[in-house]
């Protein structure tokens, strides 16, 4: 018994690529659908690095305060996910919930979604909404940003009287189990300061903020293997407490080596504010 124990707890590691961000870049911008003709070439500019991305399967959970991150057994009812009114008519409120439960808020602000699809499938150019899985680490906010979204969704003053609030993502597949382009989330307590880099995320009607990230060594990256439709990671892209270990959770599709045969990554992303009074 004792020698089945020690297998099981050996860590299983997937060796992948992850792109991140080439340091010394001025002023590094990306577009975030297809840059308009004529328009300024981006200057973000990555380079692909090798990682280890341990299978949560066979660790320790991970925990949200302390790894920015955590993987839940989270049903849910819904399956027109394609269904963008249907979407926000049900499955904003679904996922309202979850996350209220999941983190302790007083409210909880869902405000927007992302549907993608592995590259075999296709997509429709007119779904804003609608796009591939993104191969390189990054965070959705920065302080500045969620700090922006949240006077945009709550008013110019929502800031007064609250002791806390986050911005966090819910992430899920719509179709499992998960082997294409699977989901690596950074460990936020190996992330140091100095490897996060403010990008300009252009629209074409307004500029965002975001972090890509430069490698280093120190950070550590995991993935839950072969998802199902009730799993989901929630994870934060920024907390306003004071900083602490995880404080932020980078993230990133990747190939895993092990699978070349697999049905296309179709998966569902909701963005939200988890607020504190």
């Amino acid at each position: 018994m004792s020698s089945a124990l020690a297998i099981k707890a050996q860590p299983v590691l997937v060796p992948a690529d992850i792109d991140f961000l080439v340091p010394g870049v001025e002023r590094p911008f990306t577009y975030a659908h297809e840059a308009p003709s004529g328009a300024e070439p981006e200057t973000a500019r990555f380079a692909s690095h090798a990682v280890q991305i341990q299978d949560v399967r066979h660790a320790e959970s991970l925990d949200i305060d302390e790894h920015g991150a955590a993987l839940g057994w989270w049903p849910t009812r819904v399956r027109r996910f394609y269904d963008e009114n249907h979407v926000r008519r049900r499955y904003y409120p679904e996922s309202a919930e979850i996350i209220e439960a999941a983190l302790g808020a007083d409210r909880v602000v869902v405000f927007d979604h992302n549907v993608r699809r592995g590259s075999a499938l296709a997509i429709q150019a007119t779904r804003t909404n609608l796009g591939r899985p993104v191969h390189h680490a990054h965070t959705d906010y920065t302080p500045r940003s969620a700090s922006q979204r949240l006077r945009h969704e709550l008013g110019p003053h929502a800031e007064e009287g609250l002791s806390r609030y986050l911005q966090v993502n819910l992430w899920r597949p719509i179709r499992g189990p998960l082997r294409d382009a699977p989901l690596a989330l950074c460990d936020g307590s190996s992330v140091g300061l100095g490897s996060l880099r403010n990008v300009e995320l252009r629209y074409p009607d307004r500029t965002g903020e975001i972090y890509y990230l430069m490698h280093e060594r120190r950070q550590r990256w995991y993935f839950a293997s072969d998802m199902t439709v009730d799993e989901a990671w929630l994870f934060k892209n920024f907390d306003s407490a004071p900083p602490g270990p995880g404080r932020l959770a980078p993230h990133s599709a990747f190939t895993d080596p092990r699978h070349l045969r697999v049905s296309p990554r179709e998966s569902i992303e909701v963005r939200a504010l988890a607020i504190f009074h």
